[in-house]
């Protein structure tokens, strides 16, 4: 009988596979109509095939049927699958629809049906290790353990979940979770049982975070150590790192005067050395002649200068290795912090012109200085320029320029002139001088363009700098004398640059700042994506057009970009879970702890919690022109009102301000600070903007709830014990204090440097009173409400009637305040209001936010005004008079329309094209293009103009359905 029953079960096990291989083929082929349909023909034969069914949820899934899907995966996930290809299925739709709990789950109900299962223990791990239940974990892989006790991975999962849970647990650590899982490596340890190389590294990431570095030390000194092979040099690095932190300065310059030997150009090495250096010299007690039989403790400065001076003279090429020449310089800057006399160990003013010598003609040069110019006083900076002003005379004495003969030589005069740059050489230079010289610059671009002609259109320009330095000068005069025409000859000028360097980055994000800064927001999307933005630089360089995309009126690409980063930070979650499991599988332990730490910074990350806030509210305006649809859009985000998720105090500033180059002194501004008073300043705006969002939500949940029988169980929703308009009574408060407390801090406008981050809206927000509307509006939302706990015969006995036509005249005011101008005119100089389209859409945003709100007290009203008109008609002798509610809510109304027509013809008066104007015959430069740089500045205004008109098109057609809207929600 066992044997029979052994074939049946080979026999069916092969049936299903025949049946189901059509449906893998299809799937993996990305033809989910026919494997839809291969699925139902299985299923015909075999109704209770439970793979097949998942496989048809699967097709479903795909072809956007996820109503279906869930429908048939909830089924199946009932019965408790337990056979492996049903499993792996579900566990992919699950992947899909990024619901890992499910999964889980999935796994511990087959876990309970096959006690002990391998294979089953092994995915219910990966699945808690998708989820990061530490916990659980632990307790999985010990179960394995006890399933294959002769396999280690099994047990140091565990080990390394235990170290997990120490991490999100300090406060534990090293009371409980440490201890135990050195324990428990110590076990195999002194039973021989290490086999792995990921073993010994585990055991070394208990010893450093238990902070005993001594036994780690042990570790490597002993037989484990053979087992380190993998990295080249670990062994040693890691043993310098563990005297350093054991303050055993005598090993540690050992150690890393061992690792110089073998790679001198490691400027890290070099700085931890001179450190031990420093403090052994520090020291008064007598030191070991002798630590190691082949080098020597160098406990003096002089003997590190010996050692620096000696690794110079050994190099076989002195222009491939720098780090040598760095270290001196670092010596000195090194002592200059300890408060150690240094002035034996070298002049600094020598030592930078002679690296500059040596070095000036490679890029890396400026950045390389710049690291040690903070050890000049003023004295020695002014000789430094005047050494590199000496070095690079290229005028002759009737003041005509020498141009350079080669790339080398280029390259050095660039290095000079950033240093001279960085040295603050420039910044007393008059308006007049400082033109002068970007004049030059300008030329010497032009002029070494022949260099690269025969370079490739993925390479940069070698003169590039040139441009860039002129540009920069400009900005200078700029901020200096207030006259914004300067941002367009920068422009033109940096658009001139970019036809024959493609590729350069740095043209383009300059291009995007300045063209913003104006308004046209145009010509950015193809720059951005010309830079191919992708990855993690959506977290790092998104900021770059996403602070903008918004304010200027680009709605459909702001929904693309918002669109572009939120699938990056979900796919990202996606693939990190994906990366952790494989460093279970393979023990790559040390990279767990980064892992989870790149994934934890990238959740919190203050452009996904933006990014997902801006798009939810585009969503609520952009794609509503009906109440019914803003109800649909607002169920599909599943917004719960009484829980605003986003936990500011947690958000990561990931932004990449360094990513502009910038030569000036680092006096001119703190780039850090900068960067905190800027985090500030978007936390404020985001949390205005997210609890605007759970106040929409809140309120178009609220007009659903209403019950048609005007029996509104005193405004309780049915789902929460909470009732729904005290919480929305909440939000408004919480808004109201946050605005007031933003007004203490962010009224004026913040001004950043060019290199910086930007602004964010909030200033003009605040300024321009559109929070008041908002609240005013949210305030005749909660009066509407209010009126279901009074008496259908007793409204019209209310003593005060609270919903006003307030909001349309706070409008009014604010396009009388904000009028649509597109040009400025101060006597004969003529510029492009950059504020006018800020305001504009400020102002549509808010009007399509009181329409969703205007649409609730519809839904609320309506069922009243019917049951009122129904009683009337019974009580023919003796009727209810109608509340005054209801007109003057249709006055709210038709004033909102109102305002929203004048708007649509105020914003179409932006456009270039309505108003009649060639903005290239406006003279909005100070200094027009000459004929080589005319057909450049035709196309930049071209591209201006064509992004106003775009910017029109959309506020029009965004307050066009604002007008259907409102068009339905007369009573």
């Amino acid at each position: 009988m066992a044997s029979r029953s052994h074939v049946e079960s080979k026999f069916n096990s092969e049936v299903a596979e025949r049946r189901l291989r059509p449906i893998y083929d299809c799937l993996d082929n990305g033809n989910n109509k026919k494997a839809l349909q291969e699925a139902d023909k299985a299923l015909k034969k075999q109704k209770d095939f439970q793979c097949a069914k998942v496989l048809k949820a699967l097709a479903l899934l795909r072809l956007g049927r996820q109503d279906e899907s869930s429908t048939l995966l909830e089924e199946v996930h009932k019965q408790h699958p337990t056979e492996d290809s049903t499993l792996n299925a579900m566990a992919i739709c699950y992947r899909e629809i990024h619901k890992l709990d499910l999964i889980a789950d999935m796994y511990e109900n087959a876990n309970k049906s096959r006690p002990g299962n391998e294979e089953i223990l092994t995915h219910l791990f990966m699945a808690y290790v998708r989820l990061g239940h530490y916990k659980k974990q632990q307790q999985t892989a010990m179960a394995l353990h006890k399933v294959q006790p002769q396999k280690n991975p099994y047990c140091f999962w565990a080990i390394m979940s235990i170290v997990m849970q120490a991490q999100n647990s300090p406060d534990l650590a090293k009371k409980m979770f440490l201890p135990l899982a050195e324990r428990m490596t110590k076990k195999f340890v002194d039973e021989d049982k290490i086999e792995a190389e990921a073993e010994v590294q585990m055991y070394l990431i208990i010893l450093e975070h238990s902070e005993k570095y001594e036994e780690a030390l042990e570790v490597l000194q002993g037989p484990l150590a053979a087992k380190l092979m993998s990295e080249l040099d670990f062994k040693e690095t890691k043993m310098a790192e563990l005297f350093t932190r054991l303050k055993n300065w005598q090993k540690s310059n050992t150690a890393y005067k061992q690792l110089l030997c073998k790679n001198p150009d490691h400027i890290g090495w070099w700085k931890e050395y001179i450190r031990s250096t420093i403090e052994l010299s520090r020291s008064t007690k007598d030191l070991d002649i002798m630590v190691n039989s082949e080098v020597e403790v160098d406990n003096t400065l002089e003997n590190a200068l010996s050692f620096i001076e000696s690794c110079r003279s050994g190099l076989e090429d002195r222009y491939q290795c720098r780090g040598p020449f760095l270290a001196q310089l670092e010596l000195i800057k090194q002592c200059q912090h300890a408060g150690i006399k240094w002035t034996e160990y070298g002049n600094p003013v020598a030592l930078l012109d002679g690296y500059y010598e040596m070095f000036g003609d490679k890029y890396c040069c400026f950045s390389d200085i710049r690291t040690y110019l903070e050890i000049l006083n003023e004295s020695e900076q002014t000789k430094l320029a005047e050494l590199l002003l000496s070095k690079n005379k290229y005028a002759n004495a009737d003041g005509s320029l020498i141009f350079v003969d080669n790339v080398k030589q280029m390259q050095r005069h660039i290095t000079s002139l950033q240093l001279r740059q960085c040295l603050g050489c420039y910044g007393n230079l008059s308006s007049e001088e400082k033109r002068s010289l970007a004049h030059e610059l300008v030329q010497r671009h032009t002029q070494g363009i022949h260099f690269g002609s025969e370079l490739l259109t993925t390479d940069l320009q070698y003169c590039d700098s040139y441009l860039l330095l002129a540009v920069a000068l400009l900005l200078d005069i700029m901020h200096t004398n207030g006259d914004r025409r300067l941002v367009w000859e920068c422009i033109i000028l940096l658009e001139q640059g970019l036809v024959h360097s493609p590729s350069s980055s740095q043209i383009k994000l300059l291009l995007i700042r300045l063209y913003c800064s104006v308004g046209a927001f145009g010509p950015c999307p193809n720059l951005y994506d010309s830079m191919e933005i992708k990855h993690i630089m959506n977290d790092t360089l998104g900021y770059i057009v996403s602070s903008h995309v918004g304010r200027l009126g680009h709605f459909m690409a702001a929904c693309s970009v918002y669109g572009t980063m939120l699938r990056f930070f979900t796919v990202n979650h996606k693939e990190t879970a994906e990366y952790l499991i494989a460093s279970y599988k393979y023990g790559s332990f040390t990279k767990i702890l980064e892992f989870v730490q790149f994934r934890e910074r990238l959740q919190n990350s203050l452009q996904f919690a933006s990014a997902g806030v801006e798009r939810k509210l585009l969503d609520i305006i952009l794609d509503t022109s009906s109440h019914s649809t803003t109800e649909q859009m607002v169920m599909y985000m599943e917004i719960d009102p009484a829980n605003i998720k986003t936990c500011y105090d947690r958000l990561r500033d990931n932004r990449d301000l360094s990513v502009v180059l910038c030569w000036d002194p680092s006096s001119s501004y703190d780039m850090e600070a900068l960067q905190q008073q800027s985090l500030k300043e978007e936390l404020a705006w985001l949390k205005v903007r997210d609890l605007m969002l759970h106040i929409l939500a809140g309120c178009v949940k609220l007009g659903q709830e209403i019950d048609h029988d005007h029996q509104t169980k005193n405004g309780i929703a049915n789902e929460g014990p909470v009732p729904l308009h005290l919480m929305l009574s909440d939000l408004q408060t919480q808004l109201s204090n946050h605005i007031e407390t933003c007004r203490q801090c962010y009224s004026q406008e913040i001004k950043y440097p060019i290199q910086g981050p930007f602004r964010t809206r909030l200033s003009t927000y605040l300024r321009g009173g559109y929070s008041s509307m908002f609240l005013e509006m949210h305030s005749n939302v909660l009066y509407v409400q209010s009126l279901s706990d009074i008496d259908l015969e007793k409204i019209e006995a209310s003593k005060e009637e609270s919903l006003k036509s307030k909001v349309p005249t706070i409008a009014e005011e604010l396009m009388q305040k904000y009028p649509c101008v597109l040009l400025l005119e101060d006597g004969d100089r003529k510029s492009i209001d950059p504020m006018v389209l800020e305001h504009t859409v400020l102002l549509a945003e808010s009007l399509s936010h009181m329409c969703v709100m205007v649409g609730v007290c519809y839904r609320l009203l309506k069922p009243v005004k019917t049951v009122l008109a129904r009683r009337n008609k019974k009580k023919k002798d003796n009727p209810i008079p109608m509340p005054p509610t209801f007109e003057n809510f249709n006055e709210l109304v038709s004033g909102l329309e109102r305002v929203c027509q004048c708007l649509h013809r105020s914003a179409s008066s932006l456009d270039p094209i309505y108003l009649g104007l060639d903005l290239g015959t406006l003279s909005l430069a100070e200094h027009m293009p000459g004929d080589q740089e005319k057909d450049v500045a035709k196309e930049v205004w071209k591209k201006v103009e064509a992004g106003y008109q775009q910017s029109v098109l959309e506020i029009t057609e965004l307050l066009h359905k604002k007008l259907q809207y409102l068009g339905g929600l007369h009573l």
